[in-house]
């Protein structure tokens, strides 16, 4: 009986210690990990009969004057914000309502920053009608321009924020930012994630450099829009083998739009990748390279 209790406690021991003694760690969350809170917004008769009401003013004083007192009502501004995107996304079709959205941002004009804070966990909101609206909102926050990348200064302070205190960075958040800007995107993340090794920075920089090169030249007309990129089908190679799941999406967003240029045992990889949204990011690519649009 001793022997089998030391036995049982030899085991129980390694079984502590065998993780550290190997230094096993992991680059990325599992892949489902803890769900995301249920977030909503919960219509106000108040606001709501107020935003209608104000669609077809053509008075800038007045519109303004009523948005102030609701302003005054709520020093913080969330509510309004929140208010109004739920307004917003009860009619889509409706040009009047989005630029209702526009008015009232500017007269509550609100830091950049702060308004993208209320914003980002909307992107998880229980109503799609809700995340479209807040995207749209999102995007106009980021200053697009054809002269300069877009600003995702605010997506990185919200993320680092998450990452030094060991939260889970919002997932949506980071699809949302693929979306807009992949490249982008990538060198936002790796401050953000705070990596700081050399030899895991520079790899990552030089396939983001590669492939936006090839961008670039497809844009201005350099090389054929359809055309092959045997450097950049490799570096997208070794992205998709990447540890970290949040650059195997950046390759998996690129070839979601370029499908020509990764391999078949690439692709296959980031479909069968252990994290949903690089299965998800991959699978939006046609199966047939040449059915891809030209607005790339």
């Amino acid at each position: 009986m001793a022997n089998n209790s030391l036995l049982k406690h030899s085991l129980s021991l390694a079984s502590t210690l065998l993780p550290c003694l190997l230094n096993v760690t992991s680059a990325e969350p599992p892949d489902s990990p803890p769900a995301a809170p249920i977030v909503e917004i919960v219509p106000i008769e108040f606001y709501q009969s107020a935003f209608a009401a104000l669609t077809n003013a053509t008075d800038r004083d007045a519109l303004e004057g009523q948005v102030r007192q609701m302003i005054a009502a709520d020093p913080d501004r969330r509510q309004i914000i929140e208010q109004v995107v739920w307004f917003a996304a009860q009619d889509q079709t409706d040009p009047l309502r989005r630029v209702l959205v526009g008015r009232i941002l500017k007269v509550v004009d609100l830091p950049t920053e702060q308004l993208v804070r209320i914003l980002v966990p909307h992107l998880d909101n229980r109503v799609s009608s809700v995340i479209e609206r807040v995207r749209d909102i999102l995007l106009s926050c980021e200053d697009h321009s054809s002269t300069r990348p877009p600003d995702f200064s605010p997506y990185r302070a919200i993320i680092e924020e998450d990452v030094r205190a060991n939260r889970e960075p919002s997932r949506s958040l980071i699809r949302h930012m693929y979306r807009s800007d992949p490249s982008v995107a990538l060198l936002t993340l790796i401050r953000a994630y705070q990596l700081r090794d050399p030899e895991e920075i520079k790899p990552i920089l030089w396939a983001e450099h590669t492939i936006a090169d090839l961008m670039w030249k497809r844009r201005y007309g350099f090389v054929d829009r359809r055309g092959g990129d045997p450097a950049v089908t490799a570096e997208l190679d070794k992205l998709a083998r990447h540890d970290r799941w949040w650059v195997r999406l950046y390759a998996a967003e690129i070839i979601a739009a370029n499908p020509e240029l990764a391999t078949a045992s690439t692709r296959a990889r980031l479909e069968t990748d252990t994290q949903v949204l690089v299965k998800q990011a991959v699978g939006r690519a046609p199966a047939d390279p040449a059915q891809r649009g030209d607005d790339q």
